[in-house]
């Protein structure tokens, strides 16, 4: 029998990240604190080859700061540190990657997510960290922790980006995507309380799971970089967790994040029928695009345990529709939501405001839309060109945004976001049009009817004042802006 491996790793995350909507902590917090499904993931797999002296830091939804986060790992004293990186939240990062640095000199700290499969090199200038892992993180992860309780160098590993000692970035070779994502096991629950997670319109406790990777879509304004290439669990794993889940910890709903859960109709069947085998009484929401779903799926889903289910919009035109490519139609938009809410789902739309070549007219069409097709939630954004898309290479392109913006904002460590001007709108205009569209969408006496028709337990009436809080957050940050050039000048004043 091999001896226990000794090396000590914390996964830590911070804050979430930034947001686009000018919102105060307070109400931020009310949309949501959700667990770090990367960094669970890999505390898990770590654990099932050996390496049990693991922690986890959730400094966020601990509540603790950063005076307190020092103590904590001080009192660890990690020779490996794991961090996780989105682009809105790279500032974060940096920050807590520093703390670790001045409190543990020694320690390694690997650095992975979306983030760094675009900005690999550039993340890598800062100092604070030592290697970035670029795509799926498991494998890679894994050789980095063998090779340091082996005490060889970390030289030459496949899928890193290595800071040298003399400050120079190597970065090696790819490494080939694992095929069967069923050898990983589920998230390392027990490093984490999972009833300090919250979030507005779900029932607590909550955890989250994700059961595809991959996504084989290329909306234009979509970050989603990894792969095209989709990877699924299987139904009877998935099944496993979500039974784990609730009867080891109380679990009532699940949130799955893939980011098109219902690809593959017999996928779906099989799902549902294990669910209901089980006799599990866990809900779950999804998140869908409307052409993947039918009657029968959505019925199957709904017995099983669906509760809510979330998709995009976007926008109320064909013809933005298509400069997005988002390669579905207002009609299939309509009818997928319609059939939702006869099967008796929650449904949630997301729409984008100020998409290139759109004109105030699809704007205005976006939110009809919106309001007619029968929403419980709808959100509302402006359009943002994250870095690897094709909306931030057409701004580019066009002179909305100036230069490599992304690339800039990771060596400085961060900056004022990019608030997406075009011809047609200022950056002024959309944030006042994305107050009205909020307004024009949540004061309809029908809507309100709605919600006050269901609001028959403590839950569903504070899930109505959470958003009646973050509502006007949202107005407030607009309303004294020049509003009545979109029209804002009635509605503000109801």
């Amino acid at each position: 029998m091999s001896s226990p491996k000794k090396t000590r790793i914390l996964f830590m995350k911070y804050h979430e990240a930034a947001d686009q909507q000018p919102l105060s902590k307070k109400a931020a917090e009310k949309l949501g604190i959700f667990p770090s499904l990367p960094l669970l993931g890999l505390a898990s797999w770590v654990r099932q080859n050996g390496f049990h002296d693991v922690h986890f830091l959730d400094l966020h939804a601990m509540n603790l700061l950063p005076a307190e986060g020092r103590k904590r790992v001080a009192d660890i004293k990690p020779q490996l540190v794991a961090l996780t990186a989105k682009t809105l939240g790279w500032p974060a990062v940096i920050e807590i990657a520093q703390m670790v640095r001045e409190v543990c000199p020694e320690a390694i700290i690997v650095l992975g997510g979306p983030h760094l499969s675009l900005y690999a090199e550039e993340s890598l200038s800062w100092p604070c960290f030592d290697l970035a892992v670029v795509g799926d993180g498991e494998e890679t992860f894994l050789e980095i922790c063998e090779r340091l309780e082996a005490g060889h160098n970390l030289l030459g590993i496949d899928g890193t980006v290595v800071r040298m000692k003399d400050g120079s970035i190597v970065r090696n070779g790819p490494r080939a995507l694992p095929k069967d994502i069923d050898r990983y096991p589920m998230p390392a629950w027990d490093l984490v309380d999972i009833p300090s997670y919250h979030c507005l319109t779900l029932l607590r406790p909550f955890a989250t799971m994700v059961t595809t990777r991959g996504c084989p879509w290329h909306c234009g304004y979509c970050s989603q970089v990894y792969s095209e290439k989709l990877r699924f669990r299987s139904p009877e794993l998935v099944v496993d967790e979500m039974e784990f889940l609730e009867k080891e910890h109380g679990v009532r709903e699940i949130v799955m994040f893939d980011e098109t859960f219902t690809i593959g109709k017999r996928r779906m069947k099989r799902f549902s029928e294990l669910v209901q085998q089980r006799g599990l009484k866990v809900k779950f929401n999804i998140r869908a695009r409307v052409d993947t779903v039918d009657r029968e799926v959505l019925r199957w889903l709904k017995q099983a345990g669906l509760r809510s289910i979330h998709m995009g919009v976007e926008a109320g035109t064909d013809r933005v529709l298509k400069i997005m490519n988002k390669q579905i139609t207002r009609d299939q938009t309509r009818k997928a939501f319609r059939i939702a809410r006869e099967e008796g789902i929650e449904t949630r739309g997301y729409c984008m405001i100020g998409y290139y070549d759109a004109t105030p007219e699809d704007v205005e069409e976006t939110m009809n839309f919106a309001a007619d097709i029968g929403l419980d939630w709808a959100s509302f954004s402006v359009a943002t060109a994250l870095p690897g898309t094709d909306l931030y290479t057409i701004s580019q392109e066009r002179g909305y945004v100036s230069g490599d913006f992304w690339r800039e904002y990771t060596v400085n460590g961060g900056g004022l976001l990019p608030q997406l001007e075009t011809e047609t709108f200022t950056a002024e205009q959309l944030r006042a049009y994305r107050t009205k569209a909020y307004l024009k969408f949540y004061m309809r006496p029908d809507l309100i009817r709605r919600k006050l028709s269901k609001s028959e337990g403590r839950e569903e009436l504070m899930e109505m004042l959470g958003g009646a809080t973050v509502l006007s957050e949202i107005v407030k940050s607009t309303v004294m802006r020049r509003i009545p050039q979109v029209g804002l000048g009635k509605i503000a004043t109801v």
